[in-house]
C-alpha cells in the first residue's frame, strides 16, 4: 500500500512582505497607546484614531486577515472608532467583539454555512447570496457574533451603506441593540439584485456601501485626527469594471430602484481609483489632516474576486492580509500556523462541557 502524498502547506510564505510603517505618525500613535495601556474613552493624548476597513465581497477576507493581526497584536483598543464598508463592516463588527480571527476563518466556508450561496435559490427568484440567513441565523446562534461586546464597547462602530433614494453614502452608527447592528450589517452588504431588495432602516432604503464609497473614509475624515486604512486590493491593482452581462443585469435592477443609481454604478471604478490614489498621496504627506496611513498587500499578492468560493484561495488571500498588516505594524514578516482556538459559547466563560465542545472551536492563524 502506497501512502498518499500530503498536501502543501497553504500558509507557507510564497511572497515577501516588505512595507514597514512603524515610522508613520498614525502607526506610531497606535503603538504608543498600546505601550501606555491607553483605553478607549479614557484618552489623554488629544487624538482620535479611526480604522477604515474596505470590503469587496469575498475579497473582504484580506482585510479580515488584517483585523486578525490587529487583534493578535493587542492593538484594537488603540482605536476610538471603526468604519466598515460592505464585508469590511463585518470585519469591523467582529474585531470590536474580539472575534476577528474567528470571522477570518469563516470566509472559507460561506461565513459558516454553505447555504450562503445558492444558484437554485436565485433561479427560483430568491437572492443568490443570502446574507439575511447568515446574519440572522448563523451569526446569531450557530457561529455567534458577540453583539453584547459590541454594544458595551466604548469604541464606536460605523457601518456605511448607499442611500438608494438620495444616491449618497450613509454613515450608520449609534446602533442601540442587536437588531440595529444586524440591520446595519445587512444594509452595508446588500449587493444590488444579487443579495435581495434594499434594506429599510431608519426611514431609508439602503444598498451595498461600495456603490457610493468602497473605502469608508468619508465619516472618519470628519471626526478623526488619524486614520488607518485597510485596503483589500494589492498595490498597483485598479478597480475592475463589471463584465458586460453582469453590468446590464445590475443596471436593469438599479433602474427599477432609482434610475440615478445607474450612473453611480457606472462611475464606481473611476471614483475608486481616484480615492485610492488620494489616500496613497495623503499617506505620504506629513502636513495633511487627518493623518492617513494605508495598509495594502504587495503587488504580487493573490488577488481574488468578490465571488471567490475556493477555500484554498480565500485562506491564502486572508493570510496575505494578515502578514501585510503584521509587517506594517511590527516590522516583521511573521510565520503563520493554523491552530484550533476555542470560543466558549457562554458569555460568562464558564468551562462547562458545552462551552468546550468541538463545536466551539475554530481554526485561526497565529503569527510567530
Amino acid at each position: 500500500m502506497i501512502p498518499r502524498r500530503f498536501a502543501d502547506d497553504p500558509l507557507r510564505p510564497s511572497i515577501v512582505m516588505t512595507d514597514d510603517h512603524r515610522g508613520h505618525p498614525v502607526v506610531e500613535i497606535i503603538r504608543r497607546r498600546r505601550a501606555e495601556g491607553s483605553r478607549p474613552g479614557e484618552r489623554h493624548d488629544g487624538r482620535r484614531v479611526a480604522l477604515a476597513i474596505e470590503g469587496g465581497g469575498m475579497r473582504g477576507v484580506v482585510s479580515a486577515g488584517m483585523t486578525a493581526a490587529l487583534e493578535q497584536l493587542g492593538l484594537r483598543d488603540s482605536f476610538d472608532e471603526l468604519h466598515g464598508a460592505s464585508a469590511g463592516a463585518f470585519n469591523a463588527a467582529f474585531l470590536l467583539a474580539d472575534q476577528a480571527a474567528y470571522l477570518t476563518t469563516l470566509y472559507q466556508y460561506g461565513f459558516g454555512d454553505p447555504r450562503f450561496v445558492s444558484a437554485l435559490r436565485a433561479l427560483r427568484g430568491g437572492p443568490l447570496f443570502d446574507m439575511d440567513y447568515v446574519i440572522g441565523e448563523v451569526w446569531s446562534s450557530r457561529r455567534p457574533l458577540r453583539f453584547d461586546a459590541i454594544l458595551s464597547s466604548p469604541i464606536d462602530l460605523h457601518c456605511t451603506a448607499t442611500d438608494a433614494d438620495r444616491v449618497e453614502i450613509v454613515d450608520l452608527t449609534e446602533l442601540r441593540d442587536d437588531e440595529e447592528i444586524k440591520c446595519a450589517l445587512r444594509a452595508s452588504a446588500r449587493l444590488p439584485w444579487l443579495a435581495g431588495p434594499p434594506v429599510h432602516f431608519r426611514g431609508r432604503r439602503l444598498l451595498d456601501a461600495t456603490l457610493a464609497e468602497a473605502i469608508p473614509v468619508h465619516a472618519a475624515f470628519r471626526s478623526a485626527t488619524d486614520v488607518l486604512v485597510l485596503q483589500t486590493r494589492p498595490q498597483g491593482i485598479h478597480h475592475a469594471p463589471l463584465s458586460a452581462g453582469v453590468a446590464r443585469l445590475s443596471d436593469r435592477y438599479l433602474r427599477s430602484v432609482n434610475p440615478a443609481l445607474v450612473q453611480l454604478r457606472r462611475s464606481r471604478s473611476e471614483r475608486y481609483d481616484k480615492l485610492s490614489a488620494r489616500l496613497t498621496a495623503r499617506a505620504a504627506s506629513v502636513t495633511d489632516s487627518p493623518a492617513v496611513c494605508v495598509i495594502r498587500p504587495p503587488a504580487d499578492a493573490l488577488l481574488i474576486g468578490q465571488l471567490e468560493a475556493r477555500a484554498s484561495a480565500l485562506q491564502m488571500a486572508g493570510s496575505h492580509g494578515f502578514r501585510a498588516a503584521w509587517m506594517a505594524l511590527e516590522g516583521e514578516d511573521p510565520e503563520l500556523v493554523a491552530t484550533l482556538r476555542a470560543y466558549p459559547r457562554s458569555t460568562a466563560g464558564s468551562e462547562t462541557e458545552d462551552t468546550l465542545s468541538p463545536a466551539a472551536t475554530a481554526t485561526r492563524w497565529s503569527g510567530s
